[in-house]
């Protein structure tokens, strides 16, 4: 954890997902500037263009000399800033937009949009552990199985009932439709064989707009918290669902929780993944953490 500093006199960039929040991006574009000038914080605003277009332009303003990049959206928007700057001086900065929002929640930000830029200017820089999945930047969680199956479905639900509902509701359908698939999971060379209805890569507490993954992470301990949860029937996932919300899913049998550096996760056919809420495809998942790697603005 590093020495508390003001953050008012660096270099600040907002890159803003216009459509996140169901289009509050976009009205909080216009003003955020503002907002954080009344702060005493002088922030340059970009939009993102398109879609995985927000590490991009991280990237570039962390080589332009920008101190701190706000990523203003949701998870998947600070999943993109943290792959531009992962690894630099630059720290990342939260504005969150939407109701979903994990990786804030493990962060302490304040719940109420407005309080974001008096928080920020009070900030200080701590370093934390990120996660890697083939190569790409994760900050909260990264799983296989049920959960990359209903990361696929959240995006059109959650624009109609809101992102925290929509998970729920997104996993009710993935437990209808998805059973547990075979897998060859290694786990710091730990080999666990066997059909999984999923594996998760923790390294924030929160995943899936609340759901209490992984009650005992911490985000500079490095390793990642690794849940695996086996050949459940629908009922039990069911069951495991409603305890997942309050943290009390892990039995020590059918679902288990281990402490890891690196894991493998191999699959019979392309299979489903998340990264932070934003789906994927792979046959072979190769994870690991990264100690230290990223610098963000915390109380």
């Amino acid at each position: 954890m590093t020495a508390a500093t003001t953050v008012v006199d660096e270099r600040a960039l907002a890159i803003v997902n216009p459509v996140a929040g169901n289009g509050a991006g976009e009205r909080i574009a216009s003003r955020i500037a503002a907002d954080f000038r009344a702060q005493g914080m002088r922030v340059d605003v970009v939009r993102t263009p398109a879609p995985d277009e927000a590490a991009r332009l991280a990237r570039e303003g962390a080589a332009d000399g920008y101190r701190i990049i706000i990523a203003a959206g949701g998870d998947g928007t600070a999943n993109e800033v943290a792959n531009g700057i992962a690894g630099s001086t630059a720290a990342l900065a939260l504005y969150p937009i939407g109701s979903g929002n994990d990786f804030a929640r493990a962060l302490g930000y304040p719940r109420r949009r407005r309080d974001v830029p008096r928080f920020l200017r009070g900030a200080r820089r701590r370093a934390i552990d990120v996660g890697e999945v083939n190569g790409r930047v994760f900050v909260n969680a990264a799983g296989v199985g049920i959960d990359g199956h209903v990361a696929q479905r959240i995006a059109a639900t959650s624009r109609v009932t809101g992102k925290t509902f929509g998970y729920f509701a997104g996993s009710l359908v993935g437990i209808a439709t998805y059973r547990p698939q075979p897998m060859r999971v290694l786990v710091d060379g730990e080999l666990h064989t066997g059909r999984f209805l999923a594996v998760v890569a923790a390294n924030g507490t929160h995943f899936g707009s609340g759901m209490h993954v992984a009650p005992l992470a911490s985000l500079d301990d490095g390793q990642l918290d690794v849940l695996l949860a086996g050949d459940l029937s629908r009922w039990s996932s069911l069951v495991a669902l409603g305890k997942l919300y309050r943290g009390t899913h892990v039995d020590g049998k059918m679902i288990v929780m281990k402490r890891a550096r690196a894991l493998e996760i191999e699959v019979e056919r392309p299979m489903r993944a998340q990264l932070d809420g934003e789906a994927t495809t792979g046959q072979r998942f190769s994870i690991r953490i990264r100690p230290g790697a990223l610098e963000v603005l915390v109380p």
